[in-house]
This record gives structure tokens, C-alpha cells and sequence, in this order.
């Protein structure tokens, strides 16, 4: 048996394993899918283009018919699973202690300050307007 049927058998045999321990990605692969869903895409299909480009066509074949498994899962399984949820909402809690994500972290360590708003031209009446205004007032302002 030459390197590429070995390959071939080595990924059916990966594959199998990974189905009857009910994981759903292989580790690397989950790595990226945290990152974006493209990225994954990108990685599982470059993998399948490196093992045809140096000539392991057989092992090529099989792993383009196991990346049209995962990338089925990566496009319609996770984008509604419990775990990308559990991730995102882990991810959202941690950006509270960020001090790059956290406005209240960034004002309490003097990064991020507030400045009062300048008007730029004066009122004609400085004096606070009190509802429903005076017939004076009125007068004064519409004419």
C-alpha cells in the first residue's frame, strides 16, 4: 500500500472515531469555527486543495467528502447550538473585566473621560424657558 491509501484509511479511521466519541469537530478545527465560520471553511478546504496539490489524491477525495460533513454541521448545526451560545455568552461576560471593551473600567482607570458639551453659539435669552412661558415671553419671542 502506497502513503495515499494508508492516509485515506487513517482519516476514515480519525472520522470514525470522532463519530463514535460524539465529537463534533476536530480540536483545530474548533479553534477557528470560535474565530468565524468562514476561517473554518477556509482551513478545511485548504486542506483538501494541499492533499490533491502534493499528490495524495485518494486521501484528497476522502477528505473533501469528510469536509462537506463538517462544513454542513459548521454552517447549519452550530450557528443554533447550545454550545456557540454558552461560548458567546462566556465571551460577553469576560469583555465586562476588558478594560479595552468596559467603559466603566476605562473611566475608573482615567483612559476614557467625559467633556462637558460646549455650545458653540449663545442663546438670544439666557434665562431658562418655564412651560407654558409668559405672554411676554411668547411675545418677545415669536414677534
Amino acid at each position: 500500500m502506497n502513503k495515499d491509501f494508508v492516509g485515506a484509511l487513517v482519516l476514515i479511521g480519525v472520522f470514525a472515531v470522532m463519530m463514535a466519541m460524539r465529537i463534533q469537530f476536530p480540536p483545530f478545527l474548533e479553534a477557528t469555527l470560535h474565530v468565524t465560520r468562514p476561517l473554518a471553511t477556509i482551513v478545511a478546504l485548504g486542506a483538501v486543495a494541499a492533499l490533491y496539490l502534493y499528490k495524495y489524491h485518494v486521501t484528497a477525495l476522502v477528505a473533501g467528502m469528510l469536509s462537506i460533513y463538517l462544513l454542513k454541521t459548521i454552517w447549519v448545526t452550530w450557528p443554533r447550538s447550545d454550545k456557540r451560545r454558552l461560548f458567546l455568552d462566556i465571551s460577553a461576560d469576560q469583555a465586562r473585566f476588558d478594560p479595552a471593551t468596559s467603559i466603566d473600567l476605562q473611566f475608573a482607570n482615567g483612559t476614557a473621560t467625559h467633556n462637558l458639551p460646549v455650545l458653540l453659539s449663545k442663546p438670544l435669552f439666557p434665562e431658562m424657558l418655564v412651560f407654558p412661558p409668559s405672554p411676554e415671553t411668547q411675545e418677545q419671542m415669536n414677534g
